[in-house]
């Protein structure tokens, strides 16, 4: 009785005569009508959500209108993806969504906003993708607020031509790594370092403690910093505190030893604001060294120097009791005193003597630009590239020069001067060995090697400087770890240039009769490249400076090159009269 009304309610006709009473089918059927109603509701819902996401682009694209002023378009906008400067894309016009809009009408300001939320990788692969965008990133309100972002505490201060960018890169790629000796496992580790450093100029690990130094003279102390493992690694403490041990340093020196066990004392180079004298207003700012416990990080000392005096920086050199610091000025020079360390830190006051050294007095036209030291030994680069050694001990002498026939036990500070092909911009010093950096990047390797700590890939000593990789890095160490910084300037220029062609090692001429090499090191065939490169300078005074890079290039002993140099400059200053151009043939 119930099938009447169930089959006018059905869809699909009659039910099949093979399916019994028809009660599931009935019943089957109006469940796929309950479904069925479910899903143009979701449908419904699914068109009012799609109209609402339209009125929404619909007003925000209002209000870009609106603020960019770009009115009066019927279609959607469209921003160009191609650099503006090249022209409207292949097939630009796409029928039914308006022309397309360059990103320079919109303003400045905005697009830098937008860009300045990028990551910095991305900011410079943007700025490579087209004229504008090199311009648009390469701003400075876009580093500006990359730095905030970066550095929410940084005060607005800076130096150099791009400051904001300077800065923001300085603190995108600060670090310190460290890598523990000996073990099982050698793993590189990213140390916990101060967030309000403003880069990392240096650092020094002593016993227990690590000191950063940022680039606007802020030193950090970083207590606590590395403990020992249960394996009896060294590892750094995550959970170290770091605190600021002072202001308006310039540079710091600690005990030249590589134990870290003698590192008792700090000495800070840096400047201070002192009271003016009487009958006198204001003040004057003044270098001075101030010596602080590593431990606590107390100050024990200061002494002050006189206004005129401005170092740059300072190393140690000698044992504890007649502890030699060494100052150098801005403009070269090379002064020391002499202070006895054990007795730092008891109250009292007394003068020491500030006196030139026997490098700055013997060899007074030479302007030091940096040096480094050990215990018993010092050196010494100058602007032009040459090196100077003061060696103070006999047996170092020897492991250094495998010699002591120049050494000179009553004269131990006289300087010695080193031969070397190129010049040398930087130079580590250990005990009985050092190792030097020249302009190309290549590193040279000289003294004891009795546990190949020369990197030559044998035990043999050497007693010249010898040539090991072909590149360098940032890189300090200790007895228990080795240390690596990382902190890029852009205002610092590229250190190292392109090795010339002839200059490369392994490209001799050869005799085409015997077979033997007749210019084994290249010399002949660089000294005809020289030539050409004089040749093809057009005046006098390019000539003249070409002059002097080549001495710089040829393999001269320093004190050769300093003659030639100074030579050259007094021809130059002679002929200073003389009208540049060409020279003639009768000259």
């Amino acid at each position: 009785m119930g099938e009447g009304p169930r089959r006018q309610r059905g869809p699909r006709g009659p039910p099949s005569p093979g399916r019994g009473h028809g009660v599931g089918k009935a019943a089957g059927t109006g469940a796929r009508e309950l479904s069925t109603g479910g899903q143009g509701a979701q449908r419904d819902e699914g068109r009012s959500r799609a109209g609402v996401v339209r009125m929404v682009r619909r007003s925000q694209r209002r209000k870009l209108q609106k603020f960019t002023g770009l009115c009066g378009q019927e279609e959607g906008l469209r921003v160009k993806r191609s650099c503006p400067s090249c022209g409207p894309e292949p097939g630009g016009e796409d029928k039914g969504r308006g022309n397309p809009i360059s990103v320079q009408l919109f303003p400045p300001e905005l697009v830098e906003h937008i860009i300045s939320f990028l990551p910095v990788r991305d900011v410079v692969a943007l700025g490579q993708t087209c004229h504008y965008f090199r311009e648009v990133c390469d701003t400075e309100g876009v580093w500006r607020r990359i730095c905030h972002r970066l550095s929410p505490r940084l005060r607005e201060q800076g130096s150099g031509v791009r400051p904001w960018k300077r800065a923001a890169i300085l603190n995108y790629t600060k670090g310190l790594y460290f890598q523990a000796f000996g073990g099982r496992r050698r793993c590189l580790s990213k140390s916990v370092a101060p967030l309000l450093a403003h880069g990392y100029r240096r650092f020094l690990p002593t016993k227990d403690h690590v000191f950063i130094l940022d680039y606007v003279g802020t030193l950090f102390f970083l207590k606590n910093a590395l403990v020992s493992s249960t394996l009896g690694q060294i590892q750094w403490k995550r959970a170290c505190r770091y605190v600021v041990l002072c202001r308006g340093a310039k540079d710091f020196a600690s005990d030249p030893r590589c134990d870290t066990v003698y590192r008792k004392y700090l000495y800070v180079l840096a400047t201070r604001e002192q009271p003016g004298v009487a009958g006198t207003t204001g003040s004057r700012a003044c270098d001075c060294v101030e010596v602080y416990l590593q431990s606590s990080g107390q100050r024990v000392f200061k002494m002050t120097f006189h206004h005129s005096m401005s170092f740059k920086q300072i190393v140690l050199v000698g044992q504890e009791t007649q502890r030699a610091l060494l100052l150098l000025t801005e403009e070269g020079k090379i002064y020391s005193l002499v202070v006895n360390e054990t007795q730092l830190d008891q109250p009292r006051s007394y003068t020491v003597q500030l006196a030139l050294r026997k490098v700055s007095h013997c060899l007074p036209h030479l302007r030091v630009t940096c040096m480094a030291s050990n215990q018993s030994s010092t050196v010494y680069i100058t602007d032009q590239g040459g090196v100077y050694f003061e060696v103070h001990t006999p047996g170092v002498y020897r492991d250094l020069f495998g010699t002591l026939q120049a050494f000179d036990p009553l004269d131990q500070q006289m300087p010695l001067a080193l031969s070397l092909p190129a010049k040398v911009l930087f130079c580590a010093l250990g005990y009985n060995h050092l190792g030097l950096v020249d302009e190309f990047g290549r590193i040279f390797m000289q003294g004891n090697n009795r546990y190949g700590q020369l990197g030559t890939g044998d035990k043999m000593d050497r007693g010249e400087p010898t040539q090991v990789p072909l590149c360098a890095c940032s890189l300090c160490s200790t007895r228990e770890c080795l240390y690596m910084l990382s902190s890029h300037d852009i205002d610092h220029h590229p250190a190292y240039r392109d090795l010339p062609a002839s200059r490369v090692v392994g490209t001799p001429e050869s005799s085409p009769g015997a077979g033997v090499p007749q210019d084994p090191s290249g010399t002949a065939r660089a000294c005809e490249e020289y030539l050409s490169q004089i040749y093809s300078c057009s005046t006098w005074q390019d000539r003249m400076e070409k002059m002097k890079e080549i001495v710089g290039w040829m393999p001269l002993m320093a004190a050769q090159k300093d003659f030639f140099w100074e030579a050259l400059d007094m021809l130059q200053m002679t002929a200073g009269g003389v009208g540049e151009g060409p020279p003639t043939p009768e000259s």
